[in-house]
């Protein structure tokens, strides 16, 4: 008997789970992919097909244009190996913000890790923002994964973590309609009961459109994630997300398929919750996510 769909979290890599203050990690890390692909057929034919990148997805869609680009398995499949095992990890910060937040959101359900790159780089990015393994420890662990087959799964306060990359979903995109039914089929889950968390507008569109909850994280928002501004009388980003975005769900009665936008999240923090409302709320109400499970 096929198992039951269930409710997931699924969070983006770059603008959500790491944030855009890690973007010298990732400068480096376009530097080293460049550098990488140069080597496969040479710096003369990279350059003259360099421009087919942007019809891939541009820079979301660099593995789409490198597995066709190099084109045979083996040939990425040392692509991709190489560049995992040249980055410097240590470079991505480790949040604690961001793991209370993670910590709230995984109240709700399993939490699945959605990237449009590599699964791995996705596994890489949690074990230093999440767990804060150095970088000789992280490249040590992904070639565990890599030779013994590893499930992509960890436990985290009781609960599960998927890490989903673009090799999961066919190569295609999360802008791509068709990917999210790959996803739905191959994780086991239930697009219309979950919540997206990302900062592009184009993935949050479409999983509207399937009727997904969707959280928009802008630019901003995560910039001040790790920033002296990124508080809001006590408040930080990642505590309004994950202590707020429940009681938020219920209070504006956002059902499933429209847009939560996080300056909604912020209202909460400006009108003080009096303890007659905490009593309501804990008693008489449950949020749209919490119903659905």
């Amino acid at each position: 008997m096929e198992d039951k769909k269930k409710a997931m979290v699924i969070l983006d890599v770059d603008g959500v789970l790491n944030s855009y203050s890690n973007h010298r990690f990732y400068m480096k890390f376009i530097m080293r992919s460049l550098r990488g692909l140069s080597k496969v057929h040479g710096k003369k034919k990279l350059f003259t097909e360099i421009v087919n990148l942007k019809k891939h997805g541009g820079a979301n869609g660099l593995f789409v244009f490198a597995k066709k680009y190099c084109g045979d398995d083996a040939k990425y499949d040392k692509f991709c190996y190489d560049l995992m095992n040249t980055l410097n990890y240590d470079r991505i910060s480790y949040d604690p913000s961001m793991k209370k937040m993670m910590e709230r959101l995984s109240s709700l359900g399993n939490i699945c890790i959605r990237s449009d790159g590599l699964d791995d780089m996705a596994r890489a990015v949690w074990m230093r923002v999440i767990e804060n393994k150095p970088s000789s420890e992280i490249k040590t662990e992904l070639r565990r994964r890599r030779t013994e087959e590893s499930d992509r799964i960890v436990e985290f306060c009781g609960k599960k973590v998927w890490f989903s990359g673009i090799e999961d979903n066919e190569f295609k995109l999360k802008k791509d309609k068709e990917s999210w039914k790959i996803f739905s089929n191959k994780h086991k889950v239930d697009i219309e009961k979950s919540v997206l968390l990302d900062d592009s507008k184009k993935n949050l569109n479409v999983a509207q459109s399937l009727g997904m909850t969707t959280v928009h994280i802008s630019v901003l928002d995560s910039f001040l994630q790790k920033s002296k501004f990124g508080t809001v009388f006590g408040w930080s980003l990642t505590d309004v997300l994950g202590e707020k975005l429940s009681k938020t769900l219920e209070k504006y009665s956002i059902s499933y398929g429209k847009k939560v936008n996080v300056s909604e999240l912020f209202k909460t923090i400006f009108k003080k919750t009096t303890k007659t409302d905490d009593r309501v709320l804990g008693e008489n109400k449950k949020s749209n996510f919490d119903k659905s499970r």
